[in-house]
């Protein structure tokens, strides 16, 4: 079976009816078209609790969560913040809220960010090698310059997020939602995306500046 989509909150809870007169390429129509099991994502955890969960101790301090989306250039401190860093199956991410979260020159392998909100955080210059991010939200996140392979983005919330310059091998976009995501038509063309998905997209003819942190 294909990975269910998520009914997200912002969505509403009408759960198998779709408003009257949504257009293709909404986010209700592209929820729709998956054909998949709606399914009602789990609770996340609040950024405090996201942060003591990763941490793993209860009295750890809490990062303040940066006011935009990280930089490499950022002065401390950046919010949650991996550099660096070697990311296994160890570290779960499912169902954590860590909006605006760093990521950089980083492997990230076998990790799961099933339902995570990472929303307007940087992912850029990172190997992600068997990822899950189903159900996860990326909306206006900073993806570029990253080699992403055998990742799922099944349901994924990706409006807004910059993908330029980024390397996709045997991932599955089911169901992902992708108004406004920033890819070249060369990408495109190396893609398996749906009418309704290649519709919504921001279509750029050239990979735009090198991002900061190579």
């Amino acid at each position: 079976m294909r990975a269910a989509a998520w009914c997200r909150a912002d969505v509403g809870t009408a759960a198998l009816g779709c408003p009257r007169g949504e257009q293709p390429g909404s986010r209700w129509h592209e929820f729709r078209e998956t054909r998949n099991v709606i399914t009602m994502a789990p609770t996340r955890l609040s950024y405090e609790e996201s942060c003591r969960r990763l941490c793993g101790d209860p009295r750890c301090s809490i990062p303040p969560m940066p006011d935009h989306r990280p930089g490499f250039d950022d002065p401390q401190p950046l919010g949650m913040n991996f550099y660096r860093t070697l990311i296994d199956e160890t570290l779960n991410f499912t169902s954590l809220t860590l909006p605006r979260t760093f990521f950089g020159r980083s492997e990230i392998r076998k990790t799961s960010f099933q339902n995570a909100d990472l929303r307007e955080s940087s992912l850029r210059w990172n190997d992600f090698l068997d990822v899950d991010f189903t159900g996860a939200e990326l909306t206006g996140s900073d993806m570029r310059s990253s080699n992403f392979e055998r990742v799922k983005f099944a349901g994924t919330d990706l409006n807004s997020a910059d993908m330029r310059r980024s390397w996709f091998r045997k991932c599955a976009f089911d169901g992902a939602l992708m108004r406004g995501t920033i890819l070249t038509r060369h990408q495109g063309s190396t893609l398996t995306l749906s009418p309704q998905q290649q519709a919504v997209i921001d279509w750029r003819d050239d990979d735009g500046p090198e991002p900061e942190g190579g």
